[in-house]
Order: C-alpha cells, then sequence, then structure tokens
C-alpha cells in the first residue's frame, strides 16, 4: 500500500473543511524534477557567464587585430613611400647628362667609358694622371667617382642612423658641425642635378657621380655651382652655413647608391673629428 500524505484546511471563520490526500510518490517525483530544473539554471547561468567571458575576450582579440592591421597598413604606405623616392632617385640619376650612362657599369667598359667622361670638359685635367696606362687605372677612375673626400672641415656632431618601421626618425646622412662661410668641396667628380632652396636643408646642392652614386649637401650658406656644372673632386661648391632647420652652423652630408642611402662614414677617408 503506497504512503500517502493527507492534508486538512480548516477556515477560520467556518465553512467546510478541506481534506487533501497526496501520494509521497508524487511528491518526492516533483521535488526531484524541480531539483534537476534548478541545477538546470545555474549550470546555464555559469555557461552563459563563461560564454560572455569568451565574447568579450573575442572583442579585444578583435580590436588588437584592427589595430595591427591598422600598423601593417602604415608600415606598407611607408615602404611604398621610401620606394617612390627611390625611383624618384633612380629617375634624376638616368636623366643625367641625357645620353651619358650613370648606371653600374661592368668591369669590361668602366675604363672605356670612364675614359670618355673624364677626358669631356673640365675632366680633362685629371685624364692622365686617372688613365696612366698601368694596371691600376680601372682602380683610380673607380675611386675618383666614389664619394670618398670629406666636404667640409669640422666635426661629426651627428651620424647616420635608418630606421625602417619609423622613417620620419631616420637620419640619412652625417652633421658636419663647422663655421659659417667655409667652404664645402665635392665629394667625387659629378655634375650637379640640383642647386637650389628646400623648406628643410635650405639651400642645397646635389651631385650624381658615376657608377650611381648621388652626393646631398645642406643648409649651405650659398651655393656657387648651378645646374649642370660638372665639377672635380674637391671643387669647392657652396659655403657652409645654417640655412633651412638648423641650430647652428654645419653641413648636412649624404650620400645615395643606386637610389638607396649609405652611411657617409664609410666613404669619406680624410675625415677630422677633432673637437677642436
Amino acid at each position: 500500500m503506497s504512503s500517502r500524505l493527507n492534508i486538512i484546511i480548516v477556515p477560520d471563520k467556518g465553512g467546510d473543511t478541506k481534506r487533501y490526500r497526496l501520494s509521497v510518490f508524487w511528491l518526492k517525483f516533483f521535488a526531484v524534477i524541480a531539483g534537476i530544473i534548478i541545477l538546470a539554471l545555474i549550470a546555464g547561468v555559469l555557461s552563459y557567464s563563461r560564454i560572455a567571458q569568451r565574447a568579450l575576450d573575442y572583442d579585444r582579440l578583435n580590436a588588437k587585430n584592427e589595430q595591427l592591421e591598422i600598423e601593417n597598413q602604415r608600415i606598407i604606405r611607408v615602404a611604398r613611400e621610401v620606394e617612390q623616392s627611390r625611383q624618384i632617385l633612380a629617375q634624376i640619376i638616368r636623366s643625367l647628362g641625357g645620353h651619358l650612362d650613370v648606371g653600374r657599369l661592368s668591369y669590361s667598359d668602366t675604363l672605356l667609358n670612364a675614359q670618355a667622361t673624364l677626358r669631356d670638359g673640365d675632366f680633362a685635367k685629371d685624364a692622365d694622371f686617372l688613365l696612366g696606362g698601368d694596371s691600376y687605372a680601372v682602380e683610380r677612375i673607380m675611386a675618383y667617382s666614389m664619394p670618398t673626400c670629406m666636404p667640409a672641415e669640422g666635426f661629426i656632431s651627428q651620424g647616420f642612423h635608418q630606421d625602417y618601421l619609423f622613417p620620419e626618425r631616420s637620419h640619412l646622412g652625417i652633421d658636419i658641425a663647422g663655421k659659417t662661410g667655409e667652404p664645402i668641396v665635392a665629394a667625387a667628380a659629378g655634375r650637379i642635378t640640383f642647386s637650389g632652396w628646400t623648406p628643410y636643408f635650405g639651400k642645397c646642392i646635389i651631385i650624381a657621380h658615376r657608377n650611381g652614386y648621388l652626393t646631398f649637401y645642406g643648409h649651405n650658406l650659398l651655393n656657387l655651382k648651378s645646374v649642370q656644372n660638372e665639377v672635380r673632386r674637391g671643387e669647392p661648391i657652396a659655403l657652409l652655413g645654417t640655412t633651412g632647420q638648423s641650430s647652428a652652423p654645419h653641413l648636412h652630408f649624404e650620400i645615395w647608391k643606386d637610389g638607396v642611402p649609405v652611411d657617409p662614414m664609410e666613404f669619406v677617408q680624410d675625415n677630422n673629428n677633432d673637437d677642436s
């Protein structure tokens, strides 16, 4: 015989007494069902909390990915700007002298082309020395056109630094601090491709040399040469000054090889780093 639970309800102000008989089995059954429902609700709340936390983490990761994408786009844009600058410099070099090839020369035709160039105009004075006929003629020609001459007297106040991630922080040359009005000379024989004013470097000069070299001289007090002038190695081309965005007299000197900036200190030989 199954157990039953009797429930008697007696009203306070009279009335019929009500009696209910409930099976203990069904009471236990509904209690178990209620417990299962409560446990399911608790589990659901915990699952929702975990899902919400994962969703929050996903949003954070997505925001970081978007930031990284922005940085990647910025790097790509800067790389494109650098490449465009290199292409512009390459165009300047190719356009120099019209038919004159100032690109990289093979060893076999170096002597012939250099000889024809050196015996043109102002270069003729040095042709006898450079083309002496001995086994070192080619080496002397290459050294003549390579920018190895220190362009000004003074000391190095700032060196070469190239930052590929943040190009605006780069310093693509060396600063030679000196006295106002001191002569600035050509680091190698070549031809003037620019002589004028720029907002940052003030009065500046650019010289194109053979074998893809380009030298830059900025913050000049006075430019002594004009575009298309041919200059010899060591010939004065400007006077040292502080034009443009400069806080003290100095020469900003850069060397570019095939459209790429290089450290001038790897080339110049007669440099003077004394502070006196």
